[in-house]
């Protein structure tokens, strides 16, 4: 199994189609999430499912936990850190926008640049659904997964794949699913 360094804060050097300062917010909630959970840089990340491989995550210097009382948020958007860079370095897509409410996922994903299916014209080419869960055992984390995969459904009128990355902060490891 391939092995790779995550640096949390390159996030906004890689994903071009958010913006440097969410990005660097979704970085943020996702330390705080690990870090609560006794996690501290570096460490490992397990991804399993229809993808696995391991990464090391790392980031530097302290970030201010005040503004992240509620621990729920802050393992929602720092698993969406997760699941970008799960994108980027296991597939043939990149994050394009997020999708609007009601869709049954969050994010449009389109073929990197370099992809042979790259079309500027047609650029929105499969699906991300992203979950996060503080510490949870392999039934919660599980249940999760099916609950994605029954909203995922809500969209099947698009003939793309679609993503699930439910991400447990407490191990940490992420769960892969493509369909």
């Amino acid at each position: 199994m391939r092995k790779r360094q995550l640096h949390l804060h390159k996030l906004k050097e890689y994903v071009t189609a958010i913006s440097p300062v969410q990005c660097d917010y979704f970085v943020e909630a996702c330390i705080v999430a690990l870090e609560n959970q006794g996690q501290y840089s570096p460490v490992k990340l397990m991804v399993e499912g229809d993808f696995e491989r391991e990464f090391t995550l790392s980031w530097s210097g302290n970030v201010k936990k005040e503004g992240w009382q509620e621990k729920r948020v802050s393992a929602e958007n720092g698993s969406i850190a997760i699941a970008f860079f799960l994108i980027l370095e296991m597939t043939d897509y990149e994050v394009i926008q997020q999708s609007i409410i009601g869709t049954g996922f969050d994010y449009w994903l389109g073929f990197k640049r370099n992809h042979p299916n790259y079309d500027p014209d047609n650029f929105l080419n499969a699906r991300l659904e992203v979950s996060g869960i503080n510490r949870g055992n392999e039934s919660l984390i599980q249940q999760r997964v099916r609950q994605k995969l029954r909203q995922v459904k809500l969209s099947k009128g698009f003939s793309i794949s679609a993503f699930i990355i439910v991400t447990e902060f407490g191990t940490p490891k992420s769960i892969m699913i493509q369909i």
